[in-house]
């Protein structure tokens, strides 16, 4: 996506990224919930899913859309095959992931990078769009209601070495699906 002048461009992400990407994975997930998860589960799960390894794996089986100015990437979408197990029986795709740098929050980046994320090719067409968000970030929960998204259930999953969560799980339904 062409950007104005000072405003971040959204681009494919490429395997050139995935050493910036996972620097930015990883400040983004321990700023949002290093702080509520133990210190072992903090250092096992920026290992495992928010390492350029993971990244360059990632790529072949999602897509991710990173948003960066001056070649510094500010945040990142990831989105593709729906993985969450609640919903394996109805036909959609999963918005993985949508993280913006602190510094960068609350500017409308967030927005943007969902919106690139729906109008792309790759969920456009999706009858519905899933995704898991931490009931306690009320700043993600009120940018995905905005979307028209909404909670449908919740999920388990385990972080880092064994430490069980729980998310909500939240619904964008299209009846007429982008083309």
């Amino acid at each position: 996506m062409a950007a104005a002048a000072g405003q971040p461009t959204i681009r494919p992400a490429t395997a050139g990224d995935a050493v910036k990407l996972a620097a930015l994975a990883q400040r983004t997930w321990a700023d949002a919930f290093g702080w509520s998860v133990d210190a072992p589960d903090v250092d096992e799960e920026l290992r495992r899913n928010r390492s350029a390894e993971y990244f360059l794996g990632a790529l072949g089986a999602s897509t991710i859309l990173v948003a960066e100015t001056g070649g510094r990437l500010l945040g990142y979408a990831q989105f593709g095959r729906c993985e969450i197990p609640e919903v394996a029986t109805k036909p959609g795709a999963e918005l993985h992931r949508v993280y913006v740098d602190r510094e960068f929050q609350n500017r409308g980046l967030g927005t943007q990078l969902v919106t690139a994320a729906l109008a792309h090719p790759g969920i456009a067409a999706a009858p519905r769009v899933y995704l898991q968000v931490w009931e306690d970030n009320a700043g993600a929960v009120r940018l995905y209601q905005r979307f028209g998204f909404r909670t449908v259930g919740r999920t388990r999953f385990t972080i880092g070495a064994g430490q069980v969560l729980e998310d909500l799980v939240m619904v964008l339904e299209r009846e007429h699906p982008t083309a």
